[in-house]
């Protein structure tokens, strides 16, 4: 993914994530559009902290309690299950 600045016909610049997948360009986001320079740049940072958060691995353990979850779960053997029910 990366952050693409286009100009429109109108003369403004519009700010867009775009994704490359099987071959082709898909528009993720659009984040705006603007004559003014000042403004295209802080949609181009608000782009980039958006392509960081999509391409974070997020844990599946983020809290605390659910650490000690995760501690617990990775010491149990299979030996010490036990299925009740059909």
């Amino acid at each position: 993914m990366y952050v693409r600045k286009k100009k429109n016909k109108s003369g403004s610049i519009c700010v867009q994530i775009i994704s490359k997948a099987t071959g082709k360009y898909k528009v993720v986001k659009t984040f705006g559009s603007s004559f003014d320079e000042k403004e295209v740049f802080e949609f181009e940072l608000k782009a980039k902290q958006e392509i960081n958060k999509l391409e974070s691995n997020q844990s599946l353990f983020i809290l605390e309690n659910d650490s000690f979850v995760q501690t617990f779960l990775s010491e149990i053997q299979n030996s010490q299950i036990r299925t009740i029910g059909p």
